[in-house]
């Protein structure tokens, strides 16, 4: 759910860019969590949205949960599109229940300043909702340095069947 950060805070579409948030529509937050949009300027770099015109920063320490639905023991894919800010290397926790990852954001000199990253995990086979967590670790001097984020999407992946015919050869 509102995983583009489309619907800003409080559902108001109106709200300002660059503005710390204290609850935003489908998440929940935790620490400096800044709502920022595409032009806005931080120091000398213009931030430019790779999606839609709005994303999320995460400041020292922050983090941004969601609670959703999954199938018991399946595999989802995880994929977002994330910029570094103020850091040379700057670090994304992602997490639900039994796995975690510490992603780096080493974005690399592109038109638009993101990168597309991609997660696996497997769902608990206890449990049908489960909490997806992304969290900044990092301790910059500024607190509101951190990793942006946008175009958060869960599909979750087929496993294919094995067959029991043997291939023995394939021809093109």
């Amino acid at each position: 759910m509102n995983g583009d950060f489309e619907t800003a805070p409080g559902g108001n579409r109106a709200w300002g860019e660059g503005q710390n948030v204290e609850s935003l529509v489908g998440w929940k937050i935790d620490g400096t969590v800044e709502y920022v949009g595409e032009g806005q300027r931080q120091g000398n770099m213009l931030l430019v949205i790779p999606h839609g015109t709005h994303a999320l920063r995460l400041g020292n320490d922050a983090q941004i949960s969601q609670e959703i639905t999954v199938e018991k023991s399946a595999t989802y894919s995880l994929t977002l599109s994330a910029a570094r800010t103020c850091a040379q290397l700057e670090s994304l926790n992602v997490s639900v229940p039994t796995s975690s990852a510490n992603i780096d954001l080493q974005t690399l000199y592109n038109i638009r300043g993101w990168d597309a990253y991609a997660w696996a995990f497997h769902a608990p086979s206890d449990q049908d909702h489960v909490e997806l967590v992304f969290r900044n670790q990092g301790m910059e001097e500024d607190p509101t340095c951190g990793p942006v984020l946008d175009d958060i999407a869960i599909k979750q992946i087929s496993t294919p069947e094995k067959t029991k015919s043997k291939f023995t050869s394939l021809v093109f």
